[in-house]
């Protein structure tokens, strides 16, 4: 049967009342977390992965059990929350107070409305219709969206009056609505790693998920030419005939569909190559009003593809890019020589310096101020990035298909930023993760032909206003 659009579907996410009564979409599942002392500190909503959890955790018929007493926030979120795999945030109770905790990668997007309390998914999901309008600030869409082409409006902020988002690595106080961090915090992170130790940790985490899920679900990966994709492949080696690979787009259409058939044909790969459908025009503008006008790209035009994935489940490449410098690649050896500022941050993010994003990311950075350059970078990248422009869609995306990031986990990102910049390069940690994992993976260039189609490609990017114009701010941060 065709997918009939959005409008037609169930909204993804979770809802809290000022009460306390949770509403979950389908799919998604309320689990009570207890510690050794036999306390329940804490629930659990979403889609756990019982065969990838830390050392002391175990998933059973009463729910997690902790064998070891959990006494405070700090211990939680780095034994417990940071212990746990799959697509969930985490709500405390008991002596650990009432704080909301995404997963680490914020897989659940949150935000919340300060008037009536109500916490849920998007602006949609907190707002009744009259609220939704009157609050809305056409004139930050505007700017922040529209004038962008494909825009986002990162940080705390969204595109309604008195309505927050909730980052990553921060936890909402249920009581107060007030955020604050919880990781990483001083002393956390330094940069102390090997290469050698980074790839290790990071690879093995990774494959972790990636055979776990492929053991729990009908699940599936996202295949591209890329290099992030090429790490969730190699992953893979053990469990390559029990796990699918979907590629969107058709043969001889572009560079990730003819490499990802090419690589999935050497190596065994079950590949599925999946035509490109459009929404139209009335599903694209719900796709728009169920994320909350927060940001526009292509996957407002082509996510009824998801649909056509023959799996229950797929894992995505997201959160690869820290491991490569993505931020700082250009000036890899003397980022850390200056301290971080907004302006500098905004516009390595391809942003413009709206005065309400360099307000708020203010705030962001004060928390942040014990790190260097680079790893503010990466925190960006994780953050205000992924945190809100990527997961921020979920509330459409995931109502289609269900996805998980099997490199959003603490000890896969630690990894990467605890590798000095210089260290780990722009290919060196990735390379050698590979080499790890499945070193038949990297017989095949990374988001590249290899021949004069290459040089055309990135032509044929610099030929677009949009993409001009983010090159141009990213190559000349200040």
């Amino acid at each position: 049967m065709a997918f009939a659009g959005l409008r037609t579907v169930e909204p993804f996410g979770v809802r809290i009342e000022r009460s306390g009564a949770v509403t979950l979409s389908s799919g998604l599942s309320a689990i009570p977390v207890t510690d050794s002392l036999g306390r329940r500190i804490a629930m659990v909503y979403g889609v756990v992965l019982a065969g990838w959890m830390s050392p002391g955790l175990a998933l059973g018929p009463a729910g997690i059990v902790a064998d070891f007493p959990v006494q405070a926030e700090g211990e939680f979120v780095r034994r417990v929350l940071h212990g746990l795999h799959g697509m969930f945030l985490a709500v405390t109770e008991g002596h650990l107070g009432r704080y909301l905790h995404p997963d680490f990668g914020g897989s659940i997007p949150i935000v919340w409305c300060h008037e009536t309390g109500i916490i849920g998914s998007s602006a949609d999901h907190v707002l009744d219709e009259g609220s939704y309008q009157k609050r809305f600030l056409k004139e930050r869409y505007q700017r922040m969206i529209l004038a962008e082409g494909h825009g986002w409006i990162t940080g705390t902020l969204t595109a309604h009056e008195g309505v927050s988002r909730l980052l990553p690595g921060h936890a909402l106080d249920l009581d107060r609505l007030v955020a604050h961090r919880v990781w990483p915090l001083a002393g956390d992170l330094a940069m102390d790693m090997s290469l050698e130790d980074a790839a290790l940790a990071a690879g093995l985490a990774i494959r972790g998920h990636v055979e776990a899920a492929a053991r729990e679900h009908h699940a599936a990966i996202t295949m591209t030419a890329g290099f992030d994709s090429r790490i969730l492949i190699a992953a893979a080696r053990t469990v390559k005939d029990r796990i699918g690979f979907v590629t969107f787009g058709q043969l001889h259409e572009g560079l990730d569909q003819d490499m990802s058939a090419t690589m999935s044909a050497a190596l065994g790969l079950q590949h599925h190559l999946l035509p490109i459908i459009d929404a139209s025009p009335e599903d694209q503008a719900h796709w728009e009003r169920l994320v909350g006008h927060c940001m526009r790209e292509v996957n407002r035009r082509i996510y009824p593809t998801l649909a056509a994935v023959p799996y229950d489940l797929i894992l995505t490449g997201m959160y690869g890019e820290i491991g490569r410098a993505r931020l700082y690649r250009q000036d890899i050896a003397t980022i850390n020589n200056q301290p971080a500022t907004v302006p500098f941050v905004l516009s390595r993010l391809t942003l413009p310096q709206e005065p309400a994003h360099v307000a708020d990311l203010e705030q962001w950075l004060d928390g942040l101020a014990w790190m260097p350059r680079s790893m503010v970078l990466d925190m960006a990248f994780n953050e205000l990035k992924f945190g809100t422009w990527a997961l921020g869609q979920s509330r459409a995306q995931k109502a289609v298909k269900f996805s998980m990031m099997p490199f959003a986990q603490a000890a896969v990102q630690s990894a990467f930023m605890r590798t000095p910049p210089h260290v780990k390069g722009t290919e060196a940690l990735f390379a050698r993760m590979a080499e790890i994992l499945w070193p038949e993976a990297m017989q095949f260039p990374v988001n590249r032909y290899g021949d004069y189609r290459d040089r055309l490609g990135k032509f044929a990017k610099l030929t677009k206003r949009e993409s001009l114009v983010r090159y141009v701010r990213d190559r000349f941060a200040r």
